[in-house]
């Protein structure tokens, strides 16, 4: 036996004191900090489909508190099992496999269905973790300067990212006759409608004012509110419907829905036969183009004209900004920023408007992607950019066919996400184009500029008044 080992082994005999709880508990805070680091690798390296596939028991401000808990445990029964056990670190071994055989068969009897397959690698990388580390942190009589630091800073960073995961989980309000959450009504003052559709799908929708019929399609992350000031301003000469997509807003999607672009194509279509609507004029921003569009191309007898902005119709290579923004914000960075802190919605709302949004408008905006179960919706639509290439290319082919069709194009000159090329290739698709470039906007651009939008579309879609129309589905 070596003399430090010799020493170490001495100590433990001794009763506990003051000094060595202290020196235990670093230890045990020390491994802390690599196992939470490992562990939220091991939950976003498991394959599973971004966003929609993550499993909110496995956020960050639970393994995190898991995870120190077990750790410091850990080295406070390592210093009990050196005093009287001849083999401390086979024994400690043992008891972090039998512990996470326990949590994994929790997980399995109690859980929802696949939390304990996806739980596996972080629970097993925690245990092998800990059984390694433990040990030798506790023997470790000393530590350098620069792997205290290490640890310090990486304890520092990951105590601040669990104040904030923690702090993004605050209640919502509730809203009036079951709606999931308060919608203020001086703030959207509308009716909201529900209606349940053939594929399962409930869709919350909103149906204001007579006329020629405008279409909202909004994008991500978004749900109908990004479209009140312009129905607002339109209501009193059309009718204006805005729904919000399954798993957005108030919509609720049917078990085994995918929520890809094309199901909610699909299911947009859906409400259109049900509501009866036909010479549409579709207004759409981000992922409302390719649903849009999509839906135009395959029943172009239903769309009379388009309205656009901040949005694509074809294939994204991996190799432009914005796919390389699908690669990262639909990936595990943006998957991890979006279930655990709400951040690509708070984040992508804040920096997609030019002017200061009132709080309380953004906060109503962030509302939808407050519950844990409804966060990674907006983590998922980014990776579809790129992983939804066919159904971008049956966007495309099918755009020959709305030709004919007149548009208007609003293009936000500060959205770097939809360059001039982008532009370039709708003014082509749509030879009969007016062009309105917004060099004060962004992603958001009708926050920004809704007067003008209100004011450009009054004199691109006549107003002549239709017969009245009842909308379908139980008014809330």
């Amino acid at each position: 036996m070596s003399e430090a080992r010799a020493t170490w082994t001495d100590t433990m005999t001794r009763r506990w004191t003051g000094a060595e709880v202290l020196r235990v508990l670093r230890a045990g805070l020390a491994a802390a900090v690599s196992v939470v680091l490992l562990a939220t690798m091991a939950v976003l390296a498991t394959p599973h489909a971004r966003g929609i596939a993550f499993f909110p028991a496995l956020r960050y401000a639970v393994v995190t508190p898991a995870c120190v808990l077990v750790a410091v445990a850990a080295a406070f029964l390592y210093s009990a099992l050196a005093r009287r056990a001849a083999r401390p670190r086979s024994t400690l071994a043992a008891v972090l496999a039998g512990l996470a055989a326990v949590v994994l068969l929790g997980m399995t009897l109690a859980g929802p269905r696949g939390l304990a397959a996806a739980a596996l690698p972080a629970v097993a990388c925690v245990a092998v973790a800990l059984a390694l580390l433990v040990p030798r942190l506790v023997e470790r009589r000393r530590s350098s300067l620069a792997g205290a630091a290490a640890v310090g800073v990486l304890g520092a960073i990951e105590i601040v990212g669990l104040a904030g995961a923690l702090s993004s989980e605050r209640a919502v309000p509730r809203g009036p006759q079951g709606m999931a959450f308060e919608i203020p009504r001086a703030m959207f003052d509308v009716e909201h409608r529900f209606v349940e559709l053939p594929s399962g799908s409930r869709v919350h929708y909103v149906d204001e004012g007579q006329g020629e019929t405008l279409l909202f399609l909004h994008g991500n992350p978004a749900w109908s509110f990004q479209w009140r000031d312009l129905i607002h301003g339109l209501r009193g000469s059309y009718r204006c419907v805005a729904l919000d997509y399954p798993g957005f807003g108030l919509s609720d999607a049917p078990a085994g829905f995918g929520f890809t672009p094309r199901e909610q194509s699909r299911v947009v279509e859906e409400l259109v036969d049900r509501l009866g609507l036909r010479d549409v004029t579709l207004v759409m921003q981000d992922w409302g183009g390719p649903i849009g569009l999509g839906l135009a191309g395959r029943r172009p007898e239903l769309v009379r004209r388009v309205v656009l902005g901040s949005t694509w119709a074809w294939p994204t290579s991996t190799s432009t900004p914005r796919g390389k923004f699908s690669i990262i914000a639909g990936g595990p960075i943006g998957e991890f920023a979006q279930v655990n802190f709400n951040g690509f919605a708070s984040l992508g709302i804040d920096n997609g408007i030019v002017r200061e949004l009132p709080a309380e408008v953004a906060d109503v905006y962030v509302r939808p992607f407050l519950p844990l179960d409804r966060r990674g919706i907006a983590a998922f639509y980014p990776g579809q950019i790129t992983a939804a290439t066919e159904y971008f290319e049956e966007v495309e082919a099918g755009l020959p066919r709305l030709a004919d069709r007149r548009a208007l194009i609003f293009w936000a000159l500060e959205d770097a996400g939809f360059p001039r090329g982008d532009l370039a290739r709708f003014e082509a698709a749509f030879p009969d184009h007016k062009t309105i470039e917004l060099p004060g906007a962004d992603h958001f651009f009708f926050e920004d500029t809704a007067e003008q939008m209100i004011a450009e579309i009054r004199a691109f879609v006549p107003s002549a008044p239709a017969a009245p129309t009842t909308a379908l589905g139980d008014a809330r």
